[in-house]
């Protein structure tokens, strides 16, 4: 008997399997947000699925789910803007941000630790820290709006940032066992 046209092959079920877990990681490097993360990773798998007839078992399948999750954080990225009535930085830097994830998520074991290390890090980091850090290096706040919401002048906000920058990197060297 053969498959059917519209069922999957056991190894593109693998494949998609295998990928999960990278593609969540590249989400929240992404957005910043366990949950939307989640939600995230749940739509993509299901364009994934979805397209499933689109993809050549020949080519790259991680960079094709990395493509389809970008694409979708992307949307993501519109909506919670249009809902909060926000401006966001362009779209170029949201493509380097992704391009960065990208890169890291294919990268090796040890960077992956570290990647896994800073996510943790981050995770205790005060909810204020964590907002803050996101804000400037995630949306690209400039520091003289973080200034300005804060009620703190501009040297005052740079050295706020810097001191949280040094405990997350020593968080992240504790993290992996590394000394100063």
């Amino acid at each position: 008997m053969t498959p059917l046209k519209n069922q999957p092959s056991p190894e593109f079920e693998r494949l998609l399997e295998a990928t999960r877990p990278r593609l969540h990681a590249f989400l929240l490097s992404l957005t910043g947000s366990g949950a939307a993360a989640d939600d995230l990773a749940q739509e993509t798998c299901l364009v994934l699925w979805e397209k499933r007839e689109l993809f050549d078992p020949s080519g790259d399948f991680r960079a094709w789910a990395f493509r389809i999750a970008f694409l979708q954080a992307q949307n993501h990225r519109r909506r919670v803007a249009r809902r909060e009535s926000r401006e966001l930085p362009g779209d170029e830097l949201f493509e380097r941000i992704a391009d960065t994830a990208i890169d890291r998520h294919g990268l090796g074991e040890r960077e992956e630790q570290r990647h896994g290390a800073l996510l943790v890090c981050l995770k205790k980091l005060n909810e204020t820290h964590r907002d803050l850090l996101l804000s400037r290096y995630q949306d690209g706040t400039s520091l003289e709006q973080l200034s300005l919401a804060a009620d703190l002048n501009r040297n005052a906000m740079a050295q706020k940032l810097f001191r949280i920058k040094t405990s997350l990197a020593r968080c992240v060297r504790k993290q992996l066992g590394e000394t100063a």
